[in-house]
């Protein structure tokens, strides 16, 4: 093993980049919130684009109904005068919905500053609690994540949602109660939450489990009392339509951009229902070695850690601003390397995650399926159950 004083110039080269990279990511931006926003070049890409659906939605729902987001009659006049050149759909739920129906009160640009400030905000709060205790030299890697600035850039909610799993998990052992309410959160987008039940069951945690049931059906139950019945019924009849469209049927406008194993079959060729096959051979022993390491109460990074890559690789729908989720797995293994030093291999996946979503970018605007994402999710949860296995190898051992 390298000693400390060998390992030193590398933490300061690695420093370095990291702090180069996240100052390319601010430059970028920068520029082009100027070149949109204040030189009105409308070449230049639009920051926030994602959030002036949300901000449309918000602002027709009061207008016209919650069922009329769902209608490109309402949305397409409200998205353009923005400065989207397309229709863009609206896929979310009625909860998220409700959750985003503030925004529409308040002018566009004061808004999409807020939902910005307030997305940094959440991130960096639960970041910052995971971060306890580790080498400040990993620090400029984490906060140069590029997830966060594709995120930013796009407007997406992703650094809510994973701002959401990660304060649910941070709690699950300190405050259940806490915890629940974190989880029911997710219902802004239930398929990030889905296996959360699983990981509840196996690990015993019945009060975390019952306060999220609750908060879950408060929270749906509210959007019916605030937007109407008929949001949901609308809901339900856009979803099979939006599935089919953008994801079964996406085609290099879409697949590239989805960094699962679903639209890797669908770009190689593979018709749907082998494509949800080769999806299920990932997804379902994913979700099994999460469960397994949940009933064997692993120790609670390789849980944690276990629970986001298994929800990663249940999606046959992710786009590439969700990857922001990958920050919890990075620090949560770093953490453990306290426990269990880290290999070098283990080391090289890490760096393949940190890229991940710069990549997965990369493959959606070049319309070209270059995703690396799958395998490297597939060979990061093998690394967390062979730190649980070589753990638990070497207990009986140490007894007497």
């Amino acid at each position: 093993m390298p000693s400390m004083h060998e390992k030193r110039p590398a933490m300061r080269r690695s420093t370095f980049y990291a702090l180069a990279a996240l100052a390319v990511q601010i430059l970028a931006l920068g520029i082009w919130i100027a070149r949109f926003y204040f030189l009105g070049d409308q070449s230049a890409p639009m920051v926030g684009i994602d959030f002036a659906i949300f901000w449309s939605a918000a602002k027709v729902a009061m207008a016209h109904g919650a069922a009329s987001v769902f209608s490109p009659q309402w949305m397409l006049p409200m998205e353009v005068a923005l400065g989207l050149s397309d229709y863009s759909a609206w896929p979310y739920p009625p909860t998220f919905l409700l959750a985003v129906l503030p925004f529409g009160r308040l002018p566009f640009g004061v808004a999409l500053f807020l939902y910005s400030a307030l997305g940094l905000l959440v991130y960096y709060a639960v970041l910052a609690r995971f971060c306890r205790g580790i080498d400040r030299a990993y620090l400029p890697p984490l906060l140069a994540f590029p997830g966060v600035a594709i995120a930013i850039g796009l407007g997406q909610n992703s650094l809510f949602t994973v701002a959401a799993a990660g304060a649910a998990l941070a709690m699950i052992e300190v405050d259940a109660a806490l915890a629940g309410v974190f989880i029911a959160m997710l219902a802004i987008k239930p398929q990030f939450g889905v296996l959360f039940p699983l990981a509840l069951i196996c690990g015993r945690q019945w009060k975390v489990f019952g306060v999220s049931a609750l908060g879950t059906v408060v929270f749906a139950g509210a959007s019916v009392v605030v937007l109407g019945q008929d949001a949901w019924h609308a809901f339900a009849t856009f979803l099979p339509q939006f599935s089919e469209l953008a994801v079964e049927q996406g085609g290099s406008m879409m697949w590239p951009g989805m960094p699962t194993t679903f639209a890797l079959g669908r770009s190689v060729g593979l018709s749907v229902n082998a494509s949800y096959q080769l999806h299920g051979i990932v997804a379902v022993p994913a979700a099994l070695a999460m469960a397994f390491l949940w009933a064997q109460r692993a120790r609670f990074e390789l849980r944690a850690a276990s629970l986001i890559i298994a929800t990663l690789l249940m999606q046959p729908y992710i786009m590439f601003y969700d990857l922001a989720w990958l920050i919890l797995p990075l620090v949560l293994l770093m953490r453990d390397g306290r426990v269990s030093a880290l290999g070098r291999m283990e080391w090289l996946v890490l760096a393949a995650v940190w890229v991940a979503p710069a990549q997965a970018l990369l493959s959606a605007y070049l319309h070209q399926y270059l995703n690396i994402l799958p395998a490297v999710m597939i060979a990061l949860l093998v690394i967390v159950v062979r730190r649980h296995l070589a753990t638990t190898a070497v207990v009986p051992a140490c007894q007497p």
